[in-house]
């Protein structure tokens, strides 16, 4: 493993925009240095902020580090850019399971066996899901009975896709919220009766309103803040990604903490042959 991330090490230092800061990244995790995984994984992702299995690497990472909210915001990111990601499908199911929201994990494994249906992996963990608990029925014995009306336990609304409303609150939760109602727009397309949805959806496009009001009148003159009146339509479309393109990134003081960062895996490099 250690002769494998030396080679890693040597492709992105000659290249920093190469994708072998994924295996390299990978490498890191497995032997357990998720610092070096960490810091591999969001330099590479900086670098291609289009690469999808980037974003999922990073999101296994920060799992793995007990990260679950910056996680699924990773993988969100990249289920963006390749909706039919594997590694992005499996990694935020997997993150449901770990927050025991078991129906939010099996809806979005049902997605992914759509896109792979062949895929071992997405099979062995919806049986698994599947599988009798015994220990569920020793919980029920313990709690209360609670008399639930037999409307609250219909299941009419269709299965909502990947675009659900935990989605749209990472969304929100990073700032975007034109992203956050195209979300909601897309679940009230498939269950128009979903009012939950369509109240947030609402909320939300008030809320992008009130910001895009407040940048008008700062940056208008006296004459323009007496005239303008702005309206805000429905989102129809996600807008262009905000991550920093590689080419700013060049322009920015961070170019000074990359350029470290190859240094000491230079370091690691020389280091290694030494040691051979």
């Amino acid at each position: 493993m250690i002769g494998k991330i030396g080679s890693y090490l040597q492709i992105v230092a000659k290249d920093p925009s190469s994708t072998a800061f994924v295996p390299l990244a990978e490498a890191y995790r497995q032997i357990g240095l998720m610092d070096d995984a960490l810091e591999a994984a969001r330099l590479g992702t900086r670098m291609l902020p289009h690469f999808s299995p980037g974003f999922s690497t990073l999101g296994r990472i920060l799992g793995q580090m007990g990260h679950i909210d910056d996680a699924m915001s990773a993988y969100a990111k990249a289920l963006s850019i390749d909706r039919q990601s594997q590694a992005g499908l499996v990694g935020l199911a997997r993150l449901h399971l770990i927050r025991s929201e078991r129906d939010q994990a099996r809806k979005i494994l049902k997605q992914a066996e759509e896109f792979h249906p062949d895929d071992r992996k997405i099979a062995d963990m919806l049986i698994a899901l599947d599988l009798p608990r015994p220990w569920s029925k020793i919980k029920q014995a313990d709690q209360a009975q609670v008399n639930v009306p037999p409307e609250a336990t219909k299941t009419d609304e269709p299965e909502e896709s990947i675009s659900t409303a935990t989605l749209a609150e990472i969304y929100v939760k990073q700032g975007l919220l034109d992203k956050a109602v195209k979300v909601y727009q897309d679940i009230l397309k498939q269950n128009p009766n979903n009012d939950a949805a369509r109240d947030r959806m609402l909320q939300l496009q008030e809320q992008s309103c009130g910001k895009e009001e407040i940048a008008v009148v700062e940056h208008s003159s006296e004459v323009e803040k007496a005239a303008v009146k702005p309206e805000c339509a429905e989102v129809e479309a996600v807008p262009a990604t905000s991550m920093i393109s590689p080419k700013q990134q060049h322009n920015e003081p961070e170019d000074q903490s990359v350029l470290t960062v190859f240094q000491r895996w230079l370091s690691a490099i020389k280091q290694g042959r030494a040691n051979v």
